[in-house]
């Protein structure tokens, strides 16, 4: 069944280990192109190319914005804010932690992964809106897989960008080991506030986009 996203909304689907790209046009090149998350670093050389192709005519890339930070979401940042200087924005919960880069509090040292260090500029925080183009994204905290996540709907279209709360078959992985706390109540939440907001169409972490 073909799946219809707003204008000017184009998804990058991913392989693993990296997650979807998703890429918000403005109402014109002058605007600039805003990213939500950037796949893992190994990958970063192809999400540059796809970022610089999907690119229009004298658009920029003025924006990128993670969902949270586990490795395989913000591992483009650097490659990607080195070719456009763009900013970066992350959840309110992880600044200190890139600030500094500890890696520890970061995840990356129990996880053993790879991340480029970035700095971030500001932070994006739950009942703010991410308006770009014609749509305004209402921010919500979705914390479970990360305490931190946040994810993004879009209330006209019915549009949800879920990170790794929601995938068609499932949700992400729990690491309850990481941060001291068994979380499954945060997901149980996570999960009630998706129902409640009734998305038409669903953009997630990893996978294809869907709408059952």
């Amino acid at each position: 069944m073909s799946i219809t996203l707003p204008p000017g909304v184009e998804v990058f689907e991913r392989g693993w280990l990296s997650a979807n790209n998703i890429l918000l046009h403005g109402r014109s090149p002058e605007e600039g192109a805003v990213l939500i998350d950037t796949g893992y670093v190994t990958h970063a050389p192809q999400t540059v190319a796809l970022v610089d192709a999907a690119l229009l005519d004298q658009e920029r890339l003025r924006l990128i914005v993670n969902t949270h930070l586990h490795s395989d979401h913000c591992g483009g940042n650097s490659a990607l804010v080195e070719r456009h200087g763009c900013g970066v924005q992350i959840p309110p919960g992880d600044f200190s932690a890139v600030r500094t880069w500890d890696e520890a509090r970061l995840s990356y040292q129990a996880t053993g992964q790879q991340c480029s260090r970035f700095q971030a500029n500001a932070v994006i925080c739950p009942g703010e809106q991410l308006r770009q183009g014609e749509l305004a994204w209402q921010v919500h905290a979705a914390p479970g897989h990360d305490p931190h996540s946040i994810l993004l709907f879009e209330p006209s279209t019915r549009t949800l960008i879920s990170a790794d709360a929601l995938w068609e078959r499932g949700f992400g992985i729990i690491f309850p080991e990481l941060d001291g706390e068994a979380a499954f109540d945060e997901v149980e939440q996570t999960l009630d506030l998706i129902k409640s907001l009734r998305p038409a169409v669903v953009i997630p972490g990893h996978g294809a986009v869907f709408s059952d």
